[in-house]
């Protein structure tokens, strides 16, 4: 795909800092919940694995990476993006489901 050359760059370091924004902000809001505050961590990485995949995919020829087949690694990188992306909103909902555990055990 072509892109202006300042949209890659941009594109990797603006997920790069709302990860880091978003990692610091939950372990702090988390610092009490010690298993959720893992399982937001945990999100957080499958999320960013599932952004190498997708970047990958995206700007290859940018980053001068070489498929045999582009059609096959393309397709191979978004499945597996969406495969990571799926287990970390589960981890997120998971991570929600344990903060509020106490409301809902009230409401039950």
């Amino acid at each position: 795909m072509s892109f202006e050359a300042e949209v890659i760059p941009l594109f990797i370091g603006g997920v790069l800092v709302v990860s880091s924004f978003e990692l610091i902000v939950g372990c702090v809001l988390l610092k009490n919940k010690k298993s959720a505050c893992k399982k937001f961590v945990l999100h957080v990485i499958t999320m960013l694995i599932g952004f190498t995949f997708l970047i990958r995919s995206i700007f290859a020829n940018w980053l001068n990476v070489k498929f045999a087949i582009a059609s096959i690694s393309n397709s191979t990188n978004i499945g597996l993006f969406g495969i990571f992306w799926c287990v970390s909103v589960m981890l997120i909902v998971s991570c929600i489901q344990e903060c509020l555990k106490k409301q809902i055990d009230e409401i039950v």
